[in-house]
């Protein structure tokens, strides 16, 4: 929608993926994953963001990109260079809890780690 953020994305994590476009900034996008981003020992995990990326940019130098079945790991090493906004201070970190052993097990549905089948 107009003038909305919303995300598209894919990960083994179950509450990791797509965002309608209904939240008014990057940063709201952003908290709407607060909870379901987190480490497999249940530590949540999300501490900053970067502005949004025109993926475009890509398409000069690596034609398919967005269709072929290639990793795309040089994405994520192109957004490490990216400016990033913090979103947690210090004292809001120390007091975070670790997600519970149920919602990491829900959360891991479907999640292929080393060595398990595709």
């Amino acid at each position: 929608m107009r003038g909305h953020w919303g995300a598209i994305a894919k990960s083994n994590f179950s509450g990791l993926r797509f965002r309608e476009p209904v939240y008014r900034s990057p940063r709201e996008l952003v908290l709407s994953y607060f909870d379901d981003y987190m480490n497999l020992r249940g530590e949540r995990t999300l501490r900053a963001y970067s502005q949004p990326v025109n993926l475009a940019r890509f398409d000069r130098t690596r034609p398919g990109w967005m269709t072929g079945d290639d990793a795309c790991w040089w994405i994520a090493e192109h957004l490490v260079g990216v400016p990033h906004t913090r979103l947690l201070t210090p004292p809001m970190i120390r007091g975070l809890s670790n997600m519970g052993r149920r919602s990491l097990r829900a959360a891991l549905i479907g999640h292929r780690g080393p060595g398990r089948a595709r």
